[in-house]
Parts: structure tokens; sequence; C-alpha cells
């Protein structure tokens, strides 16, 4: 907000010296019978501290000029101090900087909106950067908008339960939110907004207890997670079953193979339809596996047969690195779904 106050400081200066010029010519018209543009050239050789170029014949003459120079020397020169702070400051880089940023937003299509940037989602952000999507971070607390232009994360400094500070973000083209504010409450406010803007959009919640946990799913969020759960369950993991935990964190996040779990929703346009997963020969063809199919209406099928038909609307969680996923993609010609 800086930024803005110093331009609004920059405007009413200007408005003070437009006013003491305009003062001091009609003054000097008045006072000394000079013509518009004799008693214009005078007021700007005072202020100025040029000179007037001209000899005041009158004591109220006199008296405007010494005011002139008083006020209008001081306040030229209070002028230019702020305009250099304005420049060298930085307040001019940061405008430019939040103009461009809105720019870029503006043009997001598809992308995701972090609702929070503490601790949570700070890694939402992380996990966002390493599977290559587009987000933008909403937050209003100061510290937290500084770790995100550091980050050089696309961001917007507002309450996220605020629909203007939704917009701003893009939630209107947005594919999905995550609501991460430190406060059950703030988060039941922030998903309540967001679907309200959008009925269809893909929104996660973050919630500590099962009372805010139910609240959250009444205000509209498709899934909500707890933290402090996920936390406990991985260590119990870690300590009873600690090479299963150390698997999956190879498998998961970044080792030596690092396999991507990924969903597909078959199309009209997928040329797969009407096929079984034999026909098709999924692994032989892409190296990816299909780990569960689940049809319209029913329940995962978590162990499929070979001999399962793929149709429209089928849901396909499959397995595999980033290049056979991208195989698949290719095979089914369909993209992966939030």
């Amino acid at each position: 907000m800086e930024p803005i106050i110093s331009l609004k400081r920059i405007i009413a200066l200007t408005v003070i010296l437009v006013g003491i010029v305009t003062a001091g010519t009609i003054g000097f018209v008045v006072l000394e019978n000079f013509g518009a543009l004799d008693a214009f050239y005078t007021t700007i050789g005072l202020i100025s501290t040029v000179g007037m170029g001209t000899t005041l014949a009158t004591a109220g003459g006199k008296m405007l000029a010494v005011v002139l120079i008083a006020g209008g020397v001081g306040t030229l020169l209070y002028a230019f101090g702020i305009l250099i702070e304005f420049l060298v400051g930085g307040y001019l880089a940061d405008l430019l900087e939040e103009r461009s940023m809105k720019k870029k937003i503006s043009e997001l299509v598809g992308h995701y909106l972090i609702c929070g940037y503490g601790r949570v989602g700070e890694q939402v952000a992380n996990e966002f950067v390493r599977a290559g999507e587009e987000f933008v971070i909403v937050d209003s607390n100061p510290e937290s908008i500084r770790r995100c232009k550091e980050d050089g994360y696309l961001h917007i400094e507002g309450d996220a339960a605020e629909d203007e500070v939704l917009f701003r973000a893009g939630i209107a083209k947005a594919k999905g939110l995550v609501a991460c504010v430190d406060s059950d409450a703030d988060n039941v406010f922030v998903t309540l907004s967001a679907r309200v803007i959008g009925p269809d959009l893909w929104i996660v919640s973050r919630g500590n207890n099962e009372e805010s946990i139910s609240k959250l799913e009444k205000a509209g969020a498709n899934k909500v997670v707890s933290p402090y759960a996920i936390g406990g369950r991985e260590m119990a993991t870690l300590m009873l079953k600690p090479m299963v935990s150390d698997y999956l964190d190879v498998v998961t996040c970044g080792g030596e193979l690092e396999l991507r779990v990924e969903q597909f929703r078959l199309t009209s346009e997928s040329p797969v339809l009407g096929k079984s997963i034999r026909d098709l020969q999924i692994r032989q063809q892409t190296g990816a596996s299909v780990l569960a199919v689940r049809k319209p209406g029913e329940s995962f099928d978590t162990n499929p047969s070979p001999d399962t038909t793929l149709e429209k609307d089928d849901a396909l969680i499959t397995v595999g690195t980033r290049n056979e996923i991208q195989a698949l993609e290719k095979l089914l010609a369909v993209s992966s779904i939030p």
C-alpha cells in the first residue's frame, strides 16, 4: 500500500503548487495591474528563485512576492524531495511490478488459488511448482506477501474471504482453490465465498478439528484435510513401518525413481472407448499401470480385470513416471483431471 500513499502525496503537492501559481498570477493581475502572461511569468520566477524580471510598485504586490517566495519555494523543494523519494525509494518500481503482476494474473486460465501463505500454503506452493502448475497466492499478512515476492510467486494482498479479492486473483477462470489460512473460521468463510462464486470449482480446505471439518464440508469444500492428522499418521508409519515410508519417499518425492499417481476421465473423443485394458496393452505401450477404474455412479474397482472395458466418463487412476504418464495421455487422448 505504500506506493499508493506516496503517489497520493505527490498528487496533493502538485495540486498545491498549481494553486499557488494560480493565486500568484491572479494576485499580480489585481495588485500590480500586470497582464496575465506577465503575472504568470513573475510568479514562476519567484517560486523557482530565478527572479521577477520586473519591479513591483505596490506594497500589496511586494507582500504577495514574500508569501510566494516563502510558501512556494518551500513547497516546491518539498515536492522535489518527495518525488526523489518516490523514485529512488523503489515505489515506482513497486507500482510497475504490481501492474505487471495484475496483467499476468489476468491472463491466467486453469490455474489454482492458494489462500494463505503460512507453513501449509508454502508447502502447497512448492508442490505446485514441482508439478508445473500455475497458481496465485492470496494473503492479507504483509510478512507473507513479502515472502511471496522473495519467492517470485504471483500474489494478491487482501482478505481471501472477500469476493473482490478472489476476482482479482482470477477465481472466475481458476481450476481449483486451496483454503489453508491458519484459522479454521477464516477457512470456512473463504470456502463459502469461493463456492458461491464458483459452483463447479474444486475446493480443498484445511481443517484442524472434527467440528471445523464438518462446517467446511457444509460450506462447500470438496475435500477437507487435517495437517495434524496427516502428520500423526506419517509419524506412526515412520515408527511402525519405516521401510514402507522410505519406499514411498523414493517413488513419490524426488528420489532416483519418481512415480506419479494421475487421474483421467475418458471423453467421447477418446479412441480407447469400447476396448479392454488387455486390448490396449497399456503397460506394454506406455509403461504406466492402471491402479483403479471407477465407472459413473459406482465405487472404485481397485483391482480392475484386464478384461475391463473402458467407456465414456470412466475415471482411471494410474501410476508411472513422468514420461510414462505423458505416453498414457497420448494413448487415451485426454488430459489428467484435477
